[in-house]
C-alpha cells in the first residue's frame, strides 16, 4: 500500500496567501459546492507576477482578489494568467482579470475551445442532452432533479475571456522570473488539462491531475457517449513519473504536499479496486447508475450524484474497451452493461 502523502503547510483561511516555494504564493479562494475550496497560485514574473488559475465567480472570490491585489503584489501588476483547465472553478475569471491588468491568457487550445462552447452554451452545455444521456444511463427522476438544481450555468459563471490567446502545448518551455517550466498535458478529467513542472525549484503544479486525497473526478460526457476518459487519465499519469521523488507538489485542492510517487501509485490502486467492484457487481446487466452504490461506498448529495454518473459509466467504459464488458440497449432503451 503507497504511503500517504506528507503535508508541509497546515490549510490557509479563504483569501489567506503564503510563500511556499521562493516567489510562489498559494492563495485559497472558496467554492460553493461539497468540494468547497480552490488553491490558486502567484509566481513572481520579473516586474510583475503570474497567476495560474482565477477561481470562482462569485463576490466573494472577487473579494478576496481585491485584497491579494492590495496587498500582496508589491504594487506590480499581474502579467500573465495561466490557466490548467476549463472548469468553472479554474477559468471563471480569467477574462475578468485579463481585463483589468490587460494580461495575455494562457492555456492549452481543447481547454481555451472548451470553455468557449460552455461560456456560448455550445452543446457542452447542453443540459437537456446531458439529462437524456444520463436517462439512457439509468438516472432516475429525483437524480436529474438534483443535476438540474445543482448545475451551475457557465454562460453565467465564465467571464467572457478574449477573443485571442496565447496557446500552450505538451512539452512547451517557457521561463518565469528566470526559472524555466515545462508544460505536461493530460486527459480524462478534461480535454488536455496542462500541469506544469520546474525543475530549478523542484515544483509540480499539478491542477486538478494529481490530488492528495481525493480522486480526480473522469466522467465519460454526453457528448462522447463511446468515450474512455478513464483510460486517458491513466496514461496521463505516467507522465509524472519522471519527477523526483522529492518534488513538492502544489495541487488545486487540498494542501502542497510531498509524496508525489506514492501518490500515483495510490491513484491506480484506487481505479483498479473500483473496475474490479463494476465488474464483480454485474452477475446480471446494470446501468451506469445501478453501478453507483458500489463504486461510492458513501452517501452522495445531490450535487456529487451527477458527478457519480458519469464517473460509473468511464469505468464502465474502461471494461468494454478491454472486452471485459459489454454495453447492450434494452427494449425500454435504456443502456446496461454486462460482462463478457
Amino acid at each position: 500500500m503507497a504511503a500517504k502523502p506528507e503535508y508541509p503547510y497546515e490549510t490557509l483561511d479563504y483569501g489567506g496567501v503564503r510563500e511556499v516555494a521562493p516567489g510562489i504564493l498559494w492563495i485559497r479562494m472558496a467554492l460553493p459546492f461539497a468540494l468547497n475550496h480552490i488553491n490558486l497560485w502567484l509566481l513572481a514574473d520579473g516586474d510583475g507576477w503570474t497567476v495560474i488559475d482565477t477561481g470562482y465567480n462569485s463576490e466573494e472570490t472577487l473579494d478576496y482578489w481585491e485584497n491579494v491585489f492590495a496587498t500582496a503584489l508589491d504594487g506590480k501588476p499581474v502579467r500573465r494568467i495561466i490557466v490548467t483547465h476549463f472548469h468553472p472553478d479554474h477559468i471563471s475569471l480569467a477574462g475578468w482579470m485579463a481585463s483589468r491588468f490587460d494580461a495575455p491568457v494562457w492555456m492549452t487550445y481543447s481547454e481555451w475551445l472548451q470553455a468557449q462552447l460552455n461560456r456560448y452554451n455550445g452543446p457542452t452545455a447542453d443540459i437537456d442532452a446531458r439529462l437524456a444521456f444520463y436517462a439512457k444511463n439509468g438516472m432516475d427522476d429525483e437524480g436529474a432533479a438534483g443535476y438540474v438544481e445543482t448545475r451551475p450555468d457557465f454562460s453565467k459563471i465564465i467571464t467572457e475571456l478574449p477573443i485571442g490567446f496565447h496557446r500552450i502545448n505538451d512539452g512547451d518551455a517557457f521561463e518565469i522570473d528566470g526559472k524555466k517550466w515545462r508544460v505536461i498535458t493530460g486527459g480524462g478529467h478534461s480535454p488536455e488539462h496542462a500541469a506544469l513542472w520546474c525543475a530549478d525549484l523542484n515544483v509540480l503544479i499539478s491542477g486538478d491531475q494529481v490530488l492528495p486525497r481525493i480522486s480526480t473526478n473522469i466522467s465519460v460526457q454526453c457528448v462522447e457517449p463511446d468515450g474512455d476518459p478513464l483510460r486517458l487519465y491513466l496514461e496521463s499519469l505516467k507522465k509524472f513519473a519522471d519527477l523526483p521523488l522529492d518534488a513538492l507538489i502544489l495541487p488545486s485542492h487540498d494542501r502542497p504536499f510531498y509524496g508525489l510517487h506514492d501518490r500515483l501509485e495510490a491513484l491506480g490502486e484506487h481505479h483498479d479496486e473500483r473496475l474490479t467492484a463494476a465488474y464483480d457487481a454485474c452477475d446480471e446487466p446494470m446501468t451506469a447508475a445501478d453501478l453507483i452504490p458500489f463504486l461510492f461506498r458513501r452517501k452522495l448529495d445531490r450535487h456529487q450524484y451527477g458527478f457519480a454518473i458519469g464517473e460509473a459509466l468511464a469505468h464502465a467504459n474502461y471494461l468494454v474497451t478491454d472486452g471485459r464488458f459489454e454495453r447492450n440497449e434494452g427494449s425500454d432503451g435504456i443502456y446496461r452493461y454486462s460482462r463478457v
